[in-house]
């Protein structure tokens, strides 16, 4: 994972296999935009995660436009584009 800017994280798709480094990062939401929905380790912690998934192909004609609605919704209270 990459911190963009403090408490916003950039990762792929590994960055959620460790359910740790997300908590130890302080992260409380995560946003997977990918052809397939990942599966979260079970452990403490993960189950307090807020998560959306945003079902798309990594092609120049993904309209990814149509989801920004409810993409800055999807964890009311925060922030999540800089």
């Amino acid at each position: 994972m990459l911190e963009v800017q403090p408490g916003l994280y950039f990762g792929g798709a590994a960055a959620v296999a460790e359910p740790d480094h997300l908590r130890e990062a302080g992260i409380t939401a995560v946003l997977t935009v990918d052809s397939e929905e990942p599966s979260f380790k079970a452990g403490p912690g993960v189950e307090d995660l807020s998560r959306l998934f945003v079902p798309a192909l990594d092609k120049p004609e993904t309209d990814l436009l149509s989801h920004l609605d409810r993409v800055l919704l999807c964890h009311p209270g925060y922030s999540v584009v800089a």
